[in-house]
């Protein structure tokens, strides 16, 4: 049975005079599937996204919405829904009436309003506050209310465009789990643009790396965590990594700054980079059953809550490891000790250099 597709971009170009946005795009979506466009500022998600709704029109390529070529249809006939950074609620309209505009002005009759409603109030959790005005309304509801007023049209897509970045961390992390949870309940397939990579790893079935106009790569949040395709998405994606550049040799060495160091298997030759995530790394004094160790100094300490991130220093090269479960304080190595640091073959991953 062939997969189903929700979207289709195909070769998708898009240019602004000289500066070309989008290029040469191809990406498919499958139903029902939670899907994020993220990148640097200027990367062209939000300009890919814009035209999925057919809010821009692309200057070379398809688009195709369930198999059906859309490229040229207009906005309001593709049916999808859209929420944005600004939320665009109307102030005058208390919570019920918001959520029922779409419906009224497609003539759907008043007690079906009244049931769709309803029904979308409860899967996002704003029952009994149908007569509130927007005002009245946390930031956190005010984005539920914006979230059922696209979803009571039943859209098979939504589009969703920096949803949560005007809201305060806390709401914005409840907001996450309640995006993905809400999703999963309207069975709607949802493309996600951020520049967030914290809500794109939590939510995403699949997310999409871009970067000037091109994706980068695509795939699972563990996969573009740990094998990711080139040095722009494994140091984009995580909070910290590591890479250490040098030539692969022909006896799995790589000969780098630091010397010969033991470089996991791959077809990749030449000029590449090892990628070690801070938490694949060890640190101590006297380590063993490690492939590769190497002499460093503490250079600074950073106590983030459930977890120690250390800076080390090797000969003129800057590492990062996060060491987590730390409860004693005597276990702290404090900056200027002469440590070890050190890692499995297997933990680390060759890449090419972009």
């Amino acid at each position: 049975m062939s997969e189903l597709y929700s979207v289709e971009l195909e070769n998708i170009v898009k240019r602004f005079g000289n500066v070309v946005a989008v290029d040469n795009v191809n990406l498919k979506i499958k139903e029902n599937e939670f899907f994020s466009l993220i990148g640097p500022s200027g990367c062209g998600k939000t300009t890919t996204l814009r035209i999925v709704a057919g809010l821009e029109e692309p200057d070379e390529g398809v688009v195709k919405l369930h198999g059906k070529d859309v490229t040229d249809v207009p906005t309001h006939k593709r049916n999808i829904g859209m929420v944005f950074q600004h939320l665009a609620l109307f102030p005058h309209m208390n919570v019920f009436e918001n959520i029922a505009f779409g419906l009224k002005m497609k003539k759907f009759p008043k007690e079906e309003i009244k049931r769709k409603v309803r029904e979308i109030l409860e899967i996002v959790k704003l029952e009994g506050l149908e007569m509130r005005r927007i005002n009245q309304l946390s930031g956190g509801q005010q984005q539920r209310v914006a979230l059922a007023r696209a979803l009571v049209i039943e859209p098979s897509v939504l589009l969703l465009d920096e949803p949560l970045g005007a809201l305060d961390l806390k709401i914005r992390q409840h907001m996450m789990v309640e995006l993905k949870n809400i999703q999963r309940k309207v069975e709607t397939t949802f493309i996600y643009v951020t520049h967030d990579q914290t809500e794109a790893m939590t939510m995403s079935d699949r997310i999409a790396i871009m970067k000037d106009g091109r994706i980068q790569q695509i795939g699972t949040p563990l996969q573009i965590y740990y094998r990711p395709v080139n040095t722009f998405v494994a140091s984009f994606i995580g909070e910290a990594v590591n890479l250490i550049e040098g030539d692969v040799k022909e006896d799995g060495f790589m000969e780098t700054r630091l010397g010969l160091v033991y470089c996991p298997e791959s077809e990749i030759k030449g000029k590449a980079a090892i990628m070690l995530r801070p938490e694949v790394l060890e640190i101590g004094n006297k380590l063993k059953d490690l492939d590769n160790i190497l002499n460093g100094v503490v250079q600074a300490v950073i106590f983030k809550g459930s977890y120690v991130e250390y800076r080390i220093e090797v000969e003129g090269t800057s590492f990062i490891i996060h060491k987590h479960g730390v409860t004693n304080t005597e276990k702290i190595y404090p900056v200027g000790s002469r440590v070890e640091i050190g890692w499995k073959r297997e933990s680390s991953l060759l890449i090419p250099l972009d």
